[in-house]
């Protein structure tokens, strides 16, 4: 028994003795410590994962940009620095000594292919993994670029053009994406739709940069998610206020000055004025509470003589956060649009001295727009979510017109007569998505609108419309590795056309440290505006088709984005769509007179191109282009189309210093519309040609809460005269210069 006690002694002590040793030996691990910059602007990033390989020990860097790993075993690792947006890096041969803290400090190269998250897809993802031609501005992009209105920025993208014509209003902006028209664009607030049913206008520009957070915009069709959109997406992505230590008070206030335009004698005669804007917001959070209210004013003297405009915006968002994993969103904004035109195109070799004008007239308009939203969304575990979104939106427009002497084809001068329509959404999306890994991730939904359009003042005889809208949708991706492998599909029933089915198809590699493939296969569609089923008669001569099918293509997109050269990147994108149902004019019933019809059938296709570069000492450039070949194809011979964008060159070069407070901003676009010759001739535009723009900036620390901006930007810089709409000319070299305050 003594024996047996001696030996059971013994071996608690070896154990003892083994697990004290195993102790001390962990205890005298080695720690690692070290700081995260931004190589470019030598700032401090916060939340960079740390992780030390092959142990499970990581770190997540503080607002500072300091880490601190604590009892690495001794031995030699490798360390990997990840943050969205940036270049992974990875340093080999760390050694942690026992009892000893390594130091380490790394600078993060931003990544072209690791870019920001996105909603791309109808969830929050890496834009490295989505597999559409996808475009993010953050707010920090639009805020750095020459521009009065924040749809101007996207001129800095490759394979987007906004006509800046009347830039400074909110009359008469159009865009277009891979030479796609604005009618093919989906554009939409927080997922709300805010495009007229009548012929998608919108007032898109007049939401203020202060409430946004970044602008998304998705090239080509993708009918899988989103439903109608055959040319692409805008969707602004308002900002959240949370986490914030006290309230933020900003006020701006911008003067401009801008040269007459140059008609050439075919259509006006220009005059140079004034813009005033003015703005006021307040963003903070009390507790769980957030909130931002805000309000952006206009005033413009116009490109004519009869031609002022007065615009205001309001803005609010309200957030709740019930926990990290469940909060409630409130969005509403109400735009007010009133504008004067005087209308007058000059045609004599066409018309002859008789009647020396087409039309002749002017023209007050008035328009608001009310968008809201209210989303809530769950985790009702951590790899289920749940959303649901109410979402409205209403446009109302009118005008009256007052005819003028000396036009061929208007009625008889003193002459007045008013229209006013007006279209509302009201709908909601229930959705859910289920991500239990980084492998897997699916989400399903539904969407669902009620349209009411109200023509009544515009046509007598039009009732008052409603159309439902309905459409069920799933999309899945599924990650090996680097490979991601994306499945989705959509069912639209809308009964004002019927139904139309859209599966897509995807797939994202992520190779070598920094480089992206994508491809696409989507089918997409694009719904016909009310403007043709409802009854215009531009002249009773075009009259309405209520039969009309929706426009229908398979749409196809190839993609490639590297920054393998720690300095460049470069950027790669095709597509090919072939393009069914077009809607063109056809002869109508009516002898003399014409009509809509879906007979027309289309090839779509071209690429962008952009190579850029990235410097320690905060300078920046890039160079892109962007070639559109767009065919009509109904027939045996192909007729190319005109009158779209199709060949565009984009420089821009930018220098920032953090430590100044200083940047300057230079951007240039070159644009080819390949008009048609025979309006060409007529209207005589002027394209192609180099038109620069410009911003500086300087800011100032008044006292430690007070920050001071003076800013100035100056517009086509070489005073050109030139088209950047394809039948609308642009005013001489203008200048704006700006002042905000921010108050924190």
């Amino acid at each position: 028994m003594t024996k047996t006690l001696k030996v059971l002694g013994i071996l608690f002590f070896g154990v003892s003795l083994f697990w004290f040793t195993g102790a001390l030996q962990a205890q005298e691990g080695g720690d690692l410590k070290g700081k995260v910059v931004d190589a470019n602007e030598h700032l401090p990033l916060p939340t960079v994962k740390v992780t030390v390989s092959g142990t499970k020990r990581f770190a997540l860097t503080g607002p500072e940009g300091t880490f601190f790993v604590k009892n690495i075993p001794p031995g030699v690792y490798k360390v990997v620095f990840e943050l969205a947006g940036f270049i992974p890096e990875t340093r080999k041969d760390v050694t942690i000594a026992a009892g000893q803290t390594a130091e380490l400090n790394v600078s993060l190269f931003m990544g072209f292919a690791h870019e920001v998250q996105v909603t791309a897809s109808r969830t929050v993802e890496s834009l490295q993994q989505v597999p559409q031609n996808v475009e993010v501005l953050t707010y920090t992009k639009i805020t750095e670029t020459p521009q009065v209105n924040i749809l101007q920025v996207l001129n800095s993208v490759s394979g987007v053009d906004v006509e800046t014509g009347s830039g400074s209003t909110t009359l008469g902006t159009f865009m277009s994406i891979d030479g796609y028209g604005d009618t093919y664009i989906r554009k939409m607030v927080d997922g709300v739709d805010v495009g007229e049913v009548v012929n998608n206008w919108s007032m898109l520009n007049s939401f203020p940069e202060e409430m946004v957070d970044q602008i998304e915009v998705i090239k080509g069709g993708s009918s899988a998610v989103w439903g109608s959109n055959m040319g692409g997406i805008v969707n602004i992505i308002t900002k959240r206020p949370h986490d914030m230590t006290r309230p933020e008070i900003t006020l701006k206030s911008t003067f401009s000055h801008f040269g007459a335009m140059d008609f050439q004698g075919a259509n006006a005669t220009g005059v140079s004025g004034n813009n005033i804007d003015y703005s006021a917001n307040i963003r903070g959070n009390i507790n769980k509470f957030g909130y931002t209210f805000g309000y952006d004013g206009i005033g413009n003297d116009g490109f004519v003589d009869y031609g002022k405009e007065k615009n205001s915006s309001f803005f609010s968002k309200l957030n709740y956060n019930f926990s990290d994993k469940t909060f409630l969103d409130f969005l509403y904004n109400r735009n007010i649009m009133k504008s004067q035109d005087l209308a007058y195109l000059y045609l004599p070799d066409m018309l002859g001295t008789d009647n020396p004008y087409y039309w002749n007239y002017k023209a007050d308009y008035h328009g608001t727009e009310n968008v809201a939203s209210l989303k809530f969304s769950t985790n009702i575990t951590p790899a289920i979510n749940i959303e649901s979104q109410l979402k409205y939106n209403r446009s109302d427009f009118g005008s009256t017109n007052d005819y003028l002497v000396g036009s061929a084809f208007q009625p008889p001068a003193g002459t007045i007569d008013s229209t006013k329509y007006m279209d509302q959404k009201l709908g909601f999306t229930l959705k859910g998505s289920y991500n239990p890994g980084e492998a897997l991730s699916i989400v399903s939904g539904v969407d669902y609108y009620r349209i009411k359009a109200d023509f009544s003042h515009f046509i007598a005889s039009q009732p008052v419309i409603y159309v439902d809208s309905v459409a069920p949708f799933v999309n899945m991706e599924y990650r090996i590795g680097n490979f991601g492998l994306h499945v989705g599909a959509r069912y639209d029933y809308d009964s004002s056309f019927g139904d139309q089915f859209s599966p897509s198809f995807g797939a994202t590699f992520n190779f070598l440290k920094a480089s992206l493939f994508r491809v696409n296969i989507a089918r997409t569609f694009k719904v016909p505006d009310l403007w043709n089923t409802l009854g215009v008669s531009y002249m009773d001569q075009i009259l309405p088709n209520p039969n009309l099918k929706p426009e229908r293509a398979w749409a196809y997109s190839v993609g490639f984005e590297s920054q393998e050269l720690r300095y460049i990147y470069v950027k790669l994108s095709g597509y090919y769509h072939r393009m069914t149902d077009g809607i063109v004019e056809v002869p109508a019933a009516s002898e003399g007179k014409f009509t809509w019809g879906n007979i027309a059938k289309f090839l779509r296709e071209g690429y962008e191109a952009e190579v850029g570069f990235l410097t320690p000492i905060g300078l920046t450039g890039y160079v892109g282009d962007n070639y559109n070949h767009h065919e009509d194809v109904t027939e045996s011979k192909a007729q190319i189309m005109t009158w779209i964008p199709t060949r565009t060159y984009k420089v821009g070069l930018k220098y920032k210093n953090d430590k100044l407070d200083f940047f300057v901003n230079l951007r240039a676009r070159w644009i080819w519309w390949n008009m048609d010759p025979g309006t060409a001739d007529l209207l005589r535009p002027k394209d192609k040609e180099w038109i620069v723009d410009f911003r500086a900036s300087k800011g100032f620390n008044i006292m430690r809460s007070t920050r001071l901006v003076i800013f100035l930007d100056v517009f086509n810089l070489t005073n050109q005269l030139y088209w950047d709409r394809s039948d609308f000319p642009n005013p001489r070299r203008w200048a704006q210069i700006g002042v905000e305050i921010n108050f924190k």
